[in-house]
């Protein structure tokens, strides 16, 4: 299966946790809407992100 970037975000510390913001190109790629609910997979040694349903 051939990766596509799409496009890339900066990881920030907010006191013990660590966050990014999902890039508008990604979030209009997967159909993401404020309030909806994403899922982290691990696959090997990557993580995919998908809408969850």
């Amino acid at each position: 299966m051939e990766k596509t970037l799409i496009d890339v975000a900066h990881v920030s510390k907010r006191g013990s946790s660590l966050r990014m913001t999902l890039p508008r190109k990604v979030a209009e790629q997967l159909q993401i809407d404020p309030k909806d609910i994403v899922g982290f997979y691990l696959e090997g040694k990557n993580v995919t992100l998908e809408k969850m349903k």
